[in-house]
């Protein structure tokens, strides 16, 4: 459960240098498909052709709409529902109470009372429950196991029409609200939304705190919280403002029933459709620069423009064309030229067209490096001169057919996703796209409109902006309300206009030139090796495996190329170097990597065991980008000033890690404390400034000559084809390798009985508990480990979260680890100290016991056939079909059974089993253990976890190199 600033912009297709790495489709080729002669079916819905499932657009007689979306494939059913009610309709008084809303639907309903009863019953049958508030919507979803979904909806469709909002549990909600503004707030880019709309018109209501915690959550003087929330679901949660998306494998007349009898019982209020009438933007609100102190060490230019709403013209997509021109990596663009003149390390670009309800907004953001930061105005005359060339040249029909093509190609063969996440999109986009093209509409571009492209671009002026500098030295006299940001802002001068008009000239800009990289042939290779990846080449230094679909026949597939050495994790100067060459090389594969993107595409090259090279989507091209990939990076080079820019962006990240929110900051340390290869950030930051450029290029070549080719490709590839990639990869690396065994890193194996712990006072207010234990794995102790985390995890959030609010995060999980098995419990804690914390945990776990005793037959066998249906359900795309193989490539595990192995655990596991697993970790003799804790400033006289015979780890270097010895 969230809150969201702003719509998605995941749920907008971002045309440009983002464009979908395995996206897939075309308007074109996508005809209007029949569903059904009834007369209250939508009888068009434009879907891809490779599409097999069976749509279905209903309005009930409450005038809810839904989509029914039949697949008999699927093991798992699906729901959502959104309400045209988000942050925008939060009266003043009470910042957050839609997202407060939302949190109270979930504590019960008059026909299911009991707290905790519905996630209980989600968990139970294998499935997720979660919701999220935006400025304009609210939405919820739900999947469960197929033979629960009958249950689910009546439990799910109740909050809508029955639900209590129990005031008994008013203040535990208000905790938990509280909990995840506290868990977030620290957060630039949650400080920088808030700062966007509270610097706008205080008329709008996006000026308005809307993320809710204990202080705006509250009585007012003559206005009752209480009121306010019962107003609120009373008024809004009206069927006519809903939209719903059904998914399941049951027929359409089925669906169609269970839609009447479960979201037919909504009132229809008659309420009107929301409406914005103040304006979010007066002429004294822009032209502005607005100044930011970070929490972190970010270093972003922002330029905010707002847009006239133009939603409506998804079919000719504007704000799409110029989002795919202004953040283009093409040489001469923009993006291009700013980080050949080292001032950028990325240009990006968003946009929202109706985010504020009356208007949308259009936002550039460029990531500065330090050269960039001492100057801003060149880039800011870099920005203007583009802007310009947009305006003058840039409405260009051979964008507009590149564009298109992209399109074409993606949802010709658009792949399935999750059906969670499905449901979820196509629930929250009939808000605002028609139930027609509510599938298609991200792909739809129908014709080219000169007119409303040049409409966008005439908006993207100063006179329309508002600027932000952002970084450390910036000034900042004013204070946030409920956030620790400073800042200040002013007003853009005519004198500092015409600087940044003078500095443009320097620029020689230049609009994309044509993409060579868009795929021509989508012809299928024969399917030989469907069951599991044959191993083609297996050879000292040089392995190749390849695998195909069984599934999905489509001109797609995944090659990682794969330079595998020790030499980077060797030392902490290597760490560095690796590091340092992992960021020079994002740099130099950018414009490639755009280009690749916007032709269906990805490509990533990445520094960790070696060198590792991946592409991915539609494999006509992917020989030619690889080669192209593998060129540029043989011929790096880097200049000392280059150089300069790259460490100074190192130490950025790391002292910003520090001001990370505190989960985001508990699970790397703890990667960092077990895993004997990594070193401490104060080792790292010891060598970074004695480190030169030719450094780097002796690294590289250090790195090439000791590497360990290993190949794995999967998809829509011959044998021929991945073994001519090998070749082509061979015959670049140096002559006389040095080669050694692959290398894997060495983990932490903590004997049985032992504890390690690691304390850190943090600059963060809340307190991070991880609670990890380790022991030899084996199939059978996975297989009960698997079902005990089904088990606890609900019982655990209910407690610790929904009763006693003493997080927002807290959870159990258990894993493989390498050799080993890995069971942790974890917490992020607002409420109290770590010791405090981890007592509660304890008693807690000394109750479970019981609970876990009392589990029935019944019941147990129902949550083991939740897990066996999540494991053995059939793939929905490509990726996810071949990531069953992928961990067990890397592992060299090349049976690929793991999945397999963990299935036949699971059927044999007991009760009893998992009951002596727990016996087991309660006892502690089996299993070695690693504490990980993190000290908030809020508790920084409250006590660390002491357990008995404790070894405190001081040193990640000195732990790790006596373990090493």
């Amino acid at each position: 459960m969230t809150v969201l600033t702003g719509r998605n912009t995941f749920f907008v297709l971002l045309i440009g240098a983002s464009i979908m790495l395995n996206a897939c489709g075309s308007t074109d080729q996508a005809k209007p498909v029949v569903i059904s002669t009834q007369p209250e079916l939508q009888s068009k819905i434009v879907k891809s052709p490779i599409d097999n499932r069976e749509y279905a657009s209903i309005v009930l007689d409450n005038q809810l709409e839904i989509m029914l979306v039949s697949d008999p494939s699927i093991e798992k059913s699906a729901a959502a529902l959104s309400v045209a009610v988000g942050s925008l309709q939060e009266p003043k008084e009470f910042g957050g109470l839609a997202h407060y809303l939302e949190h109270m639907l979930f504590l019960g309903t008059s026909s299911y009372p009991t707290v905790g009863d519905y996630s209980e019953f989600v968990s139970r049958n294998g499935g997720s429950q979660n919701a999220y508030t935006q400025l304009d919507h609210t939405n919820y979803m739900v999947a469960v196991n197929n033979d629960a979904y009958d249950e689910a909806l009546s439990r799910f469709s109740g909050f809508f029409y029955e639900a209590t909002l129990d005031q008994r549990y008013a203040d535990k909600e208000r905790n938990a609200v509280h909990s995840e503004w506290t868990m977030k707030s620290p957060n630039d880019w949650v400080i920088l939304e808030q700062l966007n709309g509270s610097t706008l018109n205080p008329e709008h209501p996006i000026s308005q705190f809307n993320w809710g915690n204990l202080d705006s959550l509250v009585d007012k003087k003559d206005k009752k919280l209480q009121a306010a929330l019962v107003d609120m679901y009373n008024t809004y949660y009206s069927a006519n403002l809903m939209k719903g998306a059904m998914i399941s494998n049951l027929p359409i007349a089925d669906m169609t029933k269970l839609a009447k009898q479960h979201f037919g019982k909504i009132p229809n209020k008659n309420t009107p459709r929301p409406k914005m009438t103040a304006a979010v933007a007066k002429p004294e609100h822009l032209k502005k620069v607005v100044h930011y102190i970070p929490q972190t060490d970010m270093k972003q230019l922002r330029m905010n423009f707002v847009i006239e709403n133009n939603v409506q013209q998804f079919a000719v997509k504007p704000n799409g064309y110029v989002n795919y021109l202004l953040a283009n990596e093409m040489p001469g663009t923009l993006a291009s030229t700013l980080r050949d003149a080292g001032l950028s390390d990325a240009v990006y670009s968003t946009f929202d067209a109706d985010e504020y309800g009356n208007a949308g907004s259009f936002t550039l953001y460029i990531d500065l490096t330090e050269t960039g930061v001492q100057n801003r105005d060149n880039v800011m005359g870099a920005v203007l001169q583009y802007l310009r060339l947009l305006r003058e040249k840039g409405v260009n029909p051979r964008y507009f057919n590149e564009i298109k093509q992209s399109l074409i190609n993606s949802f010709r063969f658009k792949e399935k996703t999750n059906d969670y996440n499905y449901a979820m999109k196509i629930a929250a986009d009939l808000q605002h796209i028609p139930a027609e093209y509510v599938l298609s509409s991200a792909y739809e571009y129908q014709r080219f409109n000169p007119q409303a492209i040049q409409a966008v671009l005439d908006q993207l002026t100063l006179d329309n902006a508002r600027i932000f500098y952002i970084d450390k030295q910036q000034p900042g006299e004013q204070s946030m309300e409920y956030f620790a940001g400073k800042y200040s802002v002013q007003d853009i001068s005519s004198g500092l206009e015409q600087k940044w008009q003078q500095l443009s000239l320097q620029f020689a800009l230049a609009l994309p030139r044509a993409n060579s990289l868009m795929p021509e042939s989508f012809e299928l290779v024969a399917a030989t090796h469907t069951d599991k990846p044959a191993q083609l080449v297996s050879q000292l230094g040089h392995t190749l495996h390849l695998g195909h679909s069984a599934l999905f026949k489509q001109p797609k597939g995944r090659v990682t190329l794969d330079l595998n050495t020790g030499l980077t994790k060797s030392s902490a100067k290597n760490h560095v170097l690796a590091n340092l060459l992992d960021r020079g090389l994002g740099q130099q594969l950018t414009e490639l990597q755009s280009e690749a993107g916007a032709a269906g595409m990805g490509l990533n090259a990445s520094l960790s065991n070696g060198l590792s090279l991946t592409a991915s989507g539609f494999t006509d091209k992917q020989g030619l980008l690889l080669a192209s990939a593998l060129k540029q990076i043989l011929a790096f080079d880097i200049s000392e000033n280059e150089l300069a820019n790259l460490k100074a962006s190192f130490k950025s990240d790391i002292q910003s890690s520090k001001r990370q929110i505190l989960m985001n900051q508990l699970f790397p340390k703890f990667s960092q404390m077990v895993n004997l290869d990594e070193f401490s950030d104060e080792a790292l930051l010891a060598e970074v400034d004695q480190i030169s450029a030719s450094d780097m290029t002796v690294f590289r070549d250090q790195l090439l000559k000791q590497a360990n080719l290993r190949v794995f490709a999967f998809g829509n590839y011959s044998g021929q084809q991945v073994s001519e990639l090998s070749d082509l990869v061979l015959s670049k690396l140096p002559e006389n390798r040095q080669i050694t065994e692959v290398y894997q890193t060495p983990v932490l194996q903590v004997e049985a009985g032992k504890i390690f712990s690691w304390q850190e006072n943090v600059e963060m207010t809340d307190i991070g508990l991880i609670n990890a234990y380790l022991a030899p794995r084996n199939d059978a102790d996975l297989a009960a480990a698997r079902l005990l985390s089904q088990i606890i995890s609900p019982a655990l959030f209910k407690q610790i979260r929904t009763e006693e609010q003493l997080a927002y995060a807290v959870g159990f999980f258990g894993q493989t680890f390498r050799e080993q098995m890995l069971l942790a419990y974890y917490i992020q804690s607002p409420a109290k100290g770590l010791a405090e914390v981890d007592e509660r945990i304890a008693l807690f776990r000394k109750g479970f016991s019981e609970q876990l005793a009392a589990v029935t037959l019944e019941e147990f066998t129902t949550i083991k056939n939740s897990v066996l249906i999540t494991l053995t359900q059939p793939a929905k795309n490509l990726s996810e079909e071949m990531g069953k193989f992928t961990d067990d490539w890397r592992e060299q595990q090349w049976q690929f059974d793991s999945r397999e192995r963990l299935i036949a655990g699971i059927q044999k596991t007991t009760l009893q089993d998992v009951l002596n697993l727990y016996k087991r970790i309660e006892g502690g003799k089996d299993f070695g253990q690693v504490l990980i804790q993190m000290r908030g400033t809020k508790f920084a006289d409250k006590a660390f976890v002491e357990p008995k015979g404790v070894i405190k780890v001081t040193d990640i270097d000195s732990f790790h190199q006596q373990l090493r010895q």
